[in-house]
């Protein structure tokens, strides 16, 4: 059985810096470089039990976050699995499925696990006693959270900067009356993405923002367009992907003349229909990045080198189409 000082010796670095690499310090690259080669070729395995119990750790991180039957909350976990497992954590989670009541039964269960760390997911909508997350005696990190607290790490994804960027370039291409179908304003989230083009919109003179609002659902999304589409618009901004689906279901079903001049511009998935109409603008979420830095801004938070807390990363939206 491999041994981290055989490790050392295939790296041709000290056993110190292997141990301060598993412990996840950072190091010169070019050490880290080979050092990871070399477990990978040593096929080596490190003890989690004996290294938990040695540093008080379990090395397991908990996800609390509202479902993960969407597309978009599924990548996300993906991606911070991903980035947790390379670096010897596992991960824990737990579920609301939109009940926020049950947030603090949630955050007990995980904390009563000893998770060494905690992501909060989805957490477009406070709840009452939200503030103990700052409270917890681990790192924590949220992302799209409505609130800043003190010591919480927050990663945030520019949906209103997108929406703003979407509305202006419409405005600017000649557009005087945009539709736009915004989501529960109950939602962090839906709020950001409808303030992005009301701000915007009141900008400009002349410009009249035309809002109805869905529930997230597809039926929503096509008796929310039926409605937009019968007041002249000549733009529609869709701020959720299924209620987009339900967009353009009714737009199949619409006389010719209903969307012959519509521009539509929605949240998907992916950039695929982007390129099949030269009239589609589509704004994405970086999923995978957005996973990513979570997971690597908790893992340097679980270092206890790193002092600094309560950070706040931006991460911006991909548009296609303008």
């Amino acid at each position: 059985m491999s041994s981290i000082r055989k490790v050392a010796e295939l790296a041709g670095v000290s056993l110190g810096s292997v141990s301060r690499y598993l412990n996840g310090h950072q190091l010169k690259e070019q050490n880290m470089k080979k050092i990871a080669a070399a477990i990978k070729e040593l096929d080596y395995k490190e003890n989690i039990i004996a290294k938990g119990l040695k540093n008080n750790r379990s090395f397991s991180v908990g996800l609390l976050m509202n479902s993960v039957s969407s597309q978009f909350g599924a990548e996300i976990v993906s991606a911070i699995e991903g980035v947790m497992e390379q670096n010897g954590y596992s991960v824990l989670l737990s579920g609301f499925k939109g009940d926020v009541s049950l947030a603090d039964q949630k955050i007990d269960y995980l904390v009563q696990h000893a998770v060494d760390g905690l992501i909060v997911f989805m957490s477009e909508q406070d709840w009452d006693g939200m503030e103990r997350l700052a409270e917890l005696p681990i790192p924590v990190l949220t992302i799209n959270s409505p609130i800043q607290l003190p010591g919480v790490d927050r990663i945030q994804v520019a949906d209103r900067k997108s929406v703003a960027k979407v509305t202006e370039h419409l405005i600017k291409e000649g557009h005087t009356r945009i539709g736009l179908l915004a989501a529960p304003q109950n939602d962090y989230v839906a709020r950001e993405r409808l303030l992005g083009a009301q701000q915007t919109a009141a900008k400009h003179s002349g410009t009249v923002l035309v809002t109805e609002y869905g529930d997230y659902s597809r039926i929503s999304g096509y008796r929310g367009g039926k409605k937009l589409l019968e007041q002249d618009i000549t733009a529609l901004i869709v701020t959720n992907y299924n209620m987009m689906t339900g967009v353009l279901e009714y737009l199949q079903h619409s006389p010719d003349s209903t969307r012959k001049n519509l521009v539509l511009a929605h949240y998907d998935y992916t950039s695929e229909m982007a390129e099949l109409l030269t009239d589609r603008i589509v704004i994405k979420a970086p999923t995978q990045l957005i996973g990513q830095r979570s997971a690597q801004r908790l893992l340097e938070r679980l270092n206890p080198e790193v002092l600094t807390a309560g950070e706040d990363e931006t991460i911006d939206n991909e548009i296609f189409g303008i």
